[in-house]
C-alpha cells in the first residue's frame, strides 16, 4: 500500500506511470506532473475507470474513503461513475428549484408572462403593491415553505390600514401561486379564498339626478366653457353608455362611419372581452365634428394636448365636471349609471341593457361565441337614450310659482 512519503516524493518521468494501493486504487503520475487518483474497476465483463480527485487536493485517506464508497457501489453492480454523475445532476436541479422557487423569481416570471395586454399604469399599481408589502417579507423564501395561515395573517395586517390594497394583493398571490403550480414548483394554491378578507364598503360613483342632466347638457355646449374635443368626449362618453377610458382612449381605425358602428378590442375592455358599441345619430355626429378637429393621421380620437402620441389624460373629463359645478354631484362613470337607471325604471330588457354596458351577460356562454347578440336592440336602445338625452336638454327648469 502507498504512504504519504511516496506519494509526494514521486518524480514525473517521460511517460505516464501508475503507483498501485490496494482493490484497484492507484495514482496515475504524469509527464507534467500531475498526481490523479484513479481507480480501476469491472461489472459484468466491462472495464471502467473512477477519477477520485487529484493529488494534494485530495489526499490519501480522502482518495481510500473514496475508493470504498465506489468499492461498494461496484459490489452492488453500479457503475460509480454514472452514480457520482446523476448525484451531481441531482445536486445542481435541486440548486435550480431553488433559484426557480424563490418567491422574488416566482413573481418576477409571473409579471412577465401576464404583462402582455395590461395598461402601464395597472403594471405599476401592482409593481408597486407588490414591492412594499410582499417581497420585503417573502423576497427570498421558497414558495413551497409559504403557507396560508402567513398569507392570511399578512393579508389582514395589511388591511388594518389599506383594504383595497390588501384585496389586491391576494388576487396578485393568487395568480402568482397559480403559476408556480403550472411550473411545477408547489402542488396547490395556498392563498386563502376571499371570504378572510372584510366585505368591501365601496361607494358608487356620484350619478347626475335625471332632472340635472339636461341642465349639465346645456352647459356643454357653451363654447366658452370648454374646448370642443372635450365636450366631444364628454357627450361620447353620455351617449355611448361607455367607460370614460374606452372613450378617450379611442382610435380611429375602431371606427366604421358608415356602418355607424365601434369596435372596441378586448385589450382596452376592462373585462378583456370585445365591445360591439352601436352609434347613434347625434354620437355619428359627434365623431363627424371631431374629424374636422382631428384627422385620421392621428391615431388617437383624443390626442394628449402635450404629447399628442398618448391619449386624453384620464382626469381631464372629472376636472370638466368639477369646473362646471357638479364635484361630489355627478362623474363621468355615472353616466353609465343614469343610463341603466333610466331603461330598467321603464322595464327594458335586462340582457340588453347589461350588453350596451359591456357587463358580463347572464349568459356568460352566449357572451362567448356572440359578441353581437341583441344587435338591433342595442341600436335601438342606444339611439333612444340619444333621444331622450335631446329632450332633457331642450327641457328648461320649470319656474316657481309665487303666490
Amino acid at each position: 500500500m502507498l504512504s504519504a512519503v511516496q506519494i509526494k516524493s514521486a518524480k514525473p518521468k517521460s511517460r505516464a506511470y501508475k503507483l498501485a494501493d490496494s482493490g484497484g486504487l492507484f495514482l496515475l503520475v504524469q509527464p507534467n506532473g500531475a498526481k490523479l487518483w484513479r481507480y480501476k474497476f469491472r461489472i459484468g465483463g466491462v472495464e471502467g475507470l473512477d477519477a477520485l480527485g487529484a493529488f494534494p487536493e485530495v489526499g490519501l485517506a480522502e482518495a481510500r474513503l473514496a475508493h470504498m464508497e465506489s468499492r461498494r457501489l461496484v459490489s452492488e453492480g453500479i457503475n460509480p461513475v454514472q452514480a457520482r454523475r446523476k448525484k451531481k445532476q441531482a445536486l445542481l436541479l435541486a440548486q435550480l428549484s431553488r433559484d426557480k422557487g424563490a418567491f422574488i423569481t416566482v413573481v418576477a416570471d409571473w409579471s412577465a408572462a401576464t404583462a402582455v395586454g395590461l395598461r402601464s399604469a395597472t403594471i405599476k399599481q401592482r409593481t408597486r403593491e407588490i414591492d412594499n408589502d410582499l417581497l420585503p417579507k417573502l423576497k427570498h423564501r421558497q414558495v413551497s415553505d409559504i403557507g396560508r395561515m402567513e398569507i392570511t395573517a399578512m393579508l389582514k395586517d395589511v388591511e388594518k390600514r389599506a383594504p383595497e390594497v390588501a384585496r389586491n394583493l391576494r388576487n396578485h398571490l393568487w395568480g402568482i401561486f397559480e403559476y408556480a403550480i403550472d411550473t411545477g414548483l408547489i402542488s396547490s394554491n395556498p392563498v386563502p379564498p376571499i371570504k378572510v378578507m372584510n366585505k368591501r364598503h365601496q361607494k358608487n360613483h356620484p350619478t347626475l339626478p335625471s332632472d340635472q342632466i339636461g341642465g349639465f347638457l346645456r352647459k356643454l355646449d357653451d363654447p366658452v366653457l370648454l374646448n370642443r374635443q372635450t365636450r366631444i368626449a364628454m357627450l361620447l362618453v353620455a351617449l355611448t353608455a361607455c367607460r370614460k377610458s374606452e372613450i378617450i382612449e379611442g382610435r380611429w381605425s375602431e371606427i366604421d362611419m358608415k356602418a355607424g358602428e365601434w369596435e372596441i378590442p378586448a385589450e382596452r375592455m376592462k373585462a378583456k372581452r370585445p365591445h360591439w358599441v352601436p352609434l347613434s345619430k347625434q354620437a355619428i355626429g359627434m365623431l363627424r365634428e371631431l374629424h374636422k378637429l382631428v384627422p385620421e393621421e392621428q391615431k388617437f380620437l383624443f390626442p394628449n394636448r402635450r404629447d399628442p402620441k398618448r391619449p386624453m389624460a384620464n382626469r381631464s373629463l372629472n376636472a370638466v365636471m368639477e369646473r362646471l359645478g357638479y364635484s361630489g354631484v355627478g362623474t363621468p362613470h355615472g353616466m353609465r349609471a343614469a343610463f341603466s337607471t333610466h331603461f330598467n325604471s321603464i322595464n327594458a330588457n335586462a340582457d340588453v341593457v347589461e350588453l350596451c354596458l359591456a357587463h358580463a351577460p347572464l349568459s356568460k356562454t352566449r357572451a362567448a361565441y356572440n359578441r353581437y347578440l341583441y344587435r338591433d336592440e342595442r341600436r335601438a336602445m342606444l339611439q333612444d337614450w340619444a333621444n331622450k338625452l335631446d329632450q332633457l336638454r331642450k327641457q328648461r327648469p320649470a319656474k316657481p310659482t309665487h303666490r
